[in-house]
């Protein structure tokens, strides 16, 4: 019995070929799958949504969702559609309220969501017709703006004018216990060398510590009028004030030197009457016999200036 076996297994097993069998077998499989696939089927999957565009005025926790679709179309589409599980995007900004609600309507958006989905709108019924997204309104007030541009000019340029920053504030948003502490909001920090001509550019706003407030915007403008500057001299005379009536004061020098910076621009037509300079006899103590010169008034076009003194001796007549 036991060599009948043997010589069975040897001879059924060298007249079988297994490669055929195992190809017809695969290929009948095959088929029978691409034949299945390729009927219709009435499916019930679902679609993925990630939202977009959140108003910046509200706090939406739920960044995703999904919603049903019944898909009547062929096995080898379902199956695709089933197992990568697609995602459209659903843009939230100015979606219409219903109590704490933000509204979207499937239903009035199913061509978007066609498109998104690259499918045929007949072979697709939606099982419902509008998503309500729950938010939370923000508290929103407008906060002023800091610049922390530094400005240093090339030697014999200057400004007459403050750095313009536009917008000077901006709206900003968030839980109450955020905003209300929230005073003001400073630009990045930028250090502009030699300058020599008009400035215009864009810095963006320093929000890495506010992590949880939105900004209605992240840059802002700058721009600045640079000018050729030059200096000048005036001499001015010099004024004593607080002076007791009933005494002679003869000063020495009797006027002082100004010297000013001033734009080319405004060089020539510059009204040197403008600079007054005094000496408050009312500051002396003692046996002090020298008043201190103060520069009080200048023209607005001027930048700078300064004294080429610092003392003025006085002598009292008897």
């Amino acid at each position: 019995m036991k060599n009948f076996f043997k010589r069975l297994r040897s001879t059924v097993f060298k007249k079988t070929n297994f490669k055929a069998f195992f190809f017809f077998l695969f290929f009948s499989v095959l088929i029978w799958v691409l034949v299945q696939f390729s009927k219709n089927y009435r499916q019930v999957i679902s679609i993925n949504v990630e939202y977009i565009d959140i108003p910046k005025d509200k706090i939406v926790k739920k960044k995703n969702d999904a919603f049903e679709v019944r898909m009547n179309d062929n096995g080898f589409n379902i199956a695709w559609f089933s197992f990568l599980k697609p995602t459209v995007k659903v843009v939230l900004d100015d979606l219409p309220i219903q109590g704490n609600d933000l509204i979207y309507n499937i239903e009035k958006d199913k061509l978007e969501l066609q498109q998104q989905l690259d499918i045929d709108i007949d072979e697709l019924t939606f099982l419902q017709d509008t998503l309500a997204i729950p938010f939370v309104q923000k508290k929103v007030k407008k906060i002023p703006i800091k610049s922390r541009i530094e400005v240093n000019f090339a030697p014999g340029y200057s400004s007459n004018e403050e750095l313009v920053i536009k917008p000077d504030s901006i709206q900003v948003s968030g839980a109450s216990t955020e905003i209300d502490s929230l005073k003001y909001i400073y630009t990045e920090k930028l250090k502009l060398t030699n300058v020599k001509n008009d400035l215009n550019g864009k810095v963006s706003l320093d929000t890495l510590d506010q992590k949880n407030i939105t900004f209605y915007r992240n840059q802002v403008s700058y721009s600045l009028k640079v000018e050729k500057f030059t200096e000048g001299r005036a001499e001015v005379p010099i004024e004593v004030i607080n002076a007791p009536p009933n005494i002679n004061l003869s000063i020495f020098p009797r006027q002082a030197v100004v010297i000013y910076v001033v734009s080319l621009e405004n060089y020539k037509q510059l009204n040197k009457n403008g600079f007054r300079v005094i000496c408050d006899y009312s500051e002396v103590s003692g046996n002090q016999t020298f008043l201190i010169p103060e520069l009080v008034e200048k023209p607005k076009e001027v930048t700078s200036s300064r004294l080429n003194i610092n003392k003025v001796q006085f002598v009292i007549k008897k």
